[in-house]
This record gives structure tokens, C-alpha cells and sequence, in this order.
């Protein structure tokens, strides 16, 4: 059987998918990955096959423009915002238009040369990452069944919907009529590996999937496997971050946090990327800076993890069992941390509270200290470990998926 993964523009967005990849691979499917070129790397360093789908877009720009300028700006947003998304305020209504509209723009540079691969090789199903919406109208043309692959946001963000749940938006209609179909409910299945006490409920039909960490190839340092003497921290800043600003250095109060909690006796493991990395100098004994090391790899070391939010950190963290602090910077991320901090396995800040100057850094440094002081956070991350380890693997996903969706030979 031949399936088609398709995804976003920022590897980030496949690394989710791989392990279903190779999932499907090892029960003797054939698998590509249909994404833009500056993807193409990251597919073929996971072992997959890529096919290139339309020109790099300008990520950044699309993302921090307009009116999604607001959507960077971490005002606040009602609890459980995707949940009652018609009653928020008319210009949080009109980011998340934007953000669909955005999605809608980067599937129009990718899906003539998605569909004209699919028509080639005839896929039997096509896995879509949740914003990859040139899988769906590939699915759509061909008749073939497609699954959506959520990332590790605790919602079904449906950005194609007005309102996240309203009609269909005119662009994203218009792009599936160009091609002589039209948009239709929703996929088959949407893979989410959240825990359960992360997620949204959501009348989506679901299908909980183990995370399986996929942060990329990486080397394990010979200093992972020394004893650790006191406890360890990683902060992080997330790739997408570092794509967004690309030369920007991590936020000071990130790097006086980590001083504060060195001279208190923790180990602080910077992971950042290379052009990061490159800008931290003399660091304070008891501070490391690595790039390229997978989280995986590091973070089941850890006693506590500092973050923005991210899907592919948040999973990665809940799967080792360590408590969270969030430091997020949009909406998305703040609904994330709120989970987390009402799970009991973390705690949040929004990233405008570490534009106070200096007492930003001490700020950070108590919120880590609680994390490693209380016993009730690991105990709780603990259970959302347990959660997670109850889902399903991938291994087990690729039966359930072709039963459901008649494609199984």
C-alpha cells in the first residue's frame, strides 16, 4: 500500500509524523513526503523519501506581518479560548481568519506539484499535518482517505473554519474548487498525542497516539552518560523561535535565570541552535550551551525543563516525566502552559512578564526553584508520563488506521 505524508513549511511541523512513517514503512508500505524545500533535509535525514512540493515560502514573514503581529503580542485570551472561539473579542476573531488565511496561502504554493505526484503515484492515503492543507484536496482529487497529524497543541485548531468551527473560509473553499472538489467535513481521523488531561474535549473524531519523540538526528555526548551530582535544567527556546530571529541571541532573562539557578547549585543546560550558541560566551560555571542534541536525548536527565510551548517540546518533556515552566509567547502556547499548570505538572508565564529588566531573571529563577522544591510537580508530570505511555504507538496505529479507513492489503 502506498500513503503520502504531506506537511507544513517548518520541519518542526514532520517531526510528528515520522515515527507513524516509519510506522507504515516497517509494516511494508511504501511512504513519501510531499513538503516544501526547506523540509527536504529534514525528510531525507529521517529516512523517508521527500518530494519537493512548490518554492520555500518566507515563513516569517507570513507569520509575523499584519494582523498576526497581534497573535505575537501575549495579551490575554479567555481559558480554553478554541472552546467557545465565536464569542472572543472581534480582533482575536480576526487573527485566527489571518492565521487560516496564512495556512491557505502556503497550501496554494505547494498543492499543483503535491496533486501532480499523488495523480503519478496514487497514493492508497494520505496523512496531512493538521495546517497541510495540500494533503486534504490531494485526498479530495484522488478519493483517497486522509488523516490529520496534530502536533501536540492541546486543541483541534480548525483555521479553515471561520471561528474555528464556523464555515468553511472563501480562500480555503476557492483552493479546493480550483481543482474540482469541494472542502469536506473534516478527516477521517486526527492522531493526537496529547494525554488525555492535556487535551480539549473536542467532537472531533480523535484517535489518541502514543508520541514517540522525533526531534531530529543527533549524537549522544559522552557527557550524558556521567552521573548527575544535583539536579539539571534545560532551558530552551524553541527552533521556531530562532527561525522567526534568526540572529537573535536567547532573551536575557533566560540567561541571568540560568546564572541565578548555577549559583544555587543546579546544572543549566542551554539547548539552543548553532547560530545561538555562537552568541553564548563566557558562560557561568555550571552552565552548558549544546546545539544539535535532541531532546530526547537530554531531557529524561533533566529535573525540570524551561520552554515556550511548543508541541514537539511540551510532548517530549510529558513523555520523560518533568515538570514544565512555559514562558509562552502566543495564544496557542498559553492555552498549552494553562493545561499544564492545572494538570499540576507545570507552571506558565507569558513571555511579556520577562520584560522587566533584571528582576525578570530572579522571577524566572523562584518559578524553576518551585518546580524542583515542590514534590507535587513531579508526581504529576509522573501521571501524565503514565498517560502517555497508555496511548497507543504507532506500531499499533497503522492497523487501527487501515481498518478504519478500508485501505488494509
Amino acid at each position: 500500500m502506498r500513503i503520502l505524508f504531506t506537511t507544513w513549511a517548518a520541519p518542526s511541523h514532520l517531526f510528528p509524523s515520522v515515527p507513524l512513517a516509519w510506522a507504515f514503512q516497517a509494516a511494508g508500505h511504501e511512504v513519501r513526503v510531499a513538503a516544501p524545500p526547506n523540509c527536504e533535509a529534514a525528510v531525507n535525514g529521517a529516512g523517508l523519501i521527500a518530494v519537493r512540493a512548490g518554492e520555500v515560502p518566507d515563513v516569517a514573514k507570513g507569520s509575523t506581518g499584519g494582523k498576526l503581529a497581534a497573535w505575537h503580542l501575549q495579551n490575554s485570551w479567555p481559558a480554553d479560548w478554541p472552546l467557545r472561539a465565536p464569542s472572543l473579542a472581534p480582533e482575536q476573531r480576526d487573527i485566527l481568519r489571518a492565521l487560516g488565511e496564512k495556512q491557505v496561502r502556503i497550501a496554494e504554493g505547494m498543492v499543483d506539484d503535491v496533486l501532480a505526484h499523488a495523480r503519478a503515484w496514487r497514493p492508497d492515503l494520505v496523512v496531512h499535518d493538521a495546517g497541510s492543507y495540500a494533503g486534504t484536496i490531494a485526498a479530495a482529487v484522488l478519493g483517497a482517505p486522509a488523516i490529520s497529524q496534530m502536533w501536540g497543541s492541546a486543541a483541534v485548531l480548525g483555521l479553515e473554519r471561520e471561528d474555528l468551527q464556523g464555515d468553511f473560509l472563501p480562500g480555503y473553499r476557492a483552493l479546493f474548487r480550483r481543482h474540482g472538489v469541494e472542502p469536506e467535513q473534516g478527516p477521517v481521523r486526527w492522531l493526537d498525542p496529547c494525554p488525555p488531561t492535556l487535551a480539549l474535549p473536542s467532537a472531533a473524531p480523535k484517535l489518541p497516539v502514543r508520541f514517540v519523540p522525533y526531534n531530529g538526528p543527533g549524537s549522544h555526548p559522552e557527557w550524558l552518560d556521567r552521573p548527575v551530582d544535583r539536579p539539571r535544567v534545560c532551558i530552551t527556546w524553541g527552533v521556531t523561535a530562532g527561525k522567526l530571529a534568526p540572529g537573535a541571541a536567547l532573551p536575557a532573562p533566560l540567561l541571568a535565570a540560568a546564572e541565578q539557578l548555577a549559583a544555587g547549585g543546579v546544572e543549566v543546560v542551554l539547548a539552543v541552535t548553532a547560530a545561538q550558541r555562537e552568541q553564548l560566551t563566557d558562560l557561568p560555571a555550571g552552565v552548558r550551551a549544546v546545539s544539535g542534541l535532541p531532546l530526547s536525548l537530554l531531557l529524561p536527565s533533566c529535573r525540570a525543563v524551561v520552554h515556550q510551548g511548543g508541541g514537539g517540546t511540551t510532548m517530549t518533556a510529558t513523555l520523560a516525566g518533568i515538570p514544565q515552566l512555559v514562558v509562552a509567547p502566543r495564544p496557542e502556547q498559553m492555552l498549552t502552559g494553562a493545561r499544564l499548570a492545572a494538570s499540576g505538572a507545570g507552571r506558565q508565564l507569558s513571555a511579556n512578564e520577562l520584560a522587566g529588566g533584571p528582576e525578570a531573571g530572579t522571577l524566572l529563577a523562584k518559578e524553576v526553584s518551585a518546580l524542583l522544591e515542590e514534590p507535587g510537580y513531579a508526581a504529576a508530570a509522573a501521571g501524565l508520563r503514565a498517560e502517555m505511555l497508555a496511548m497507543p504507538s504507532p506500531a499499533e496505529t497503522v492497523p487501527l488506521l487501515l481498518a478504519e479507513t478500508g485501505t488494509g492489503r
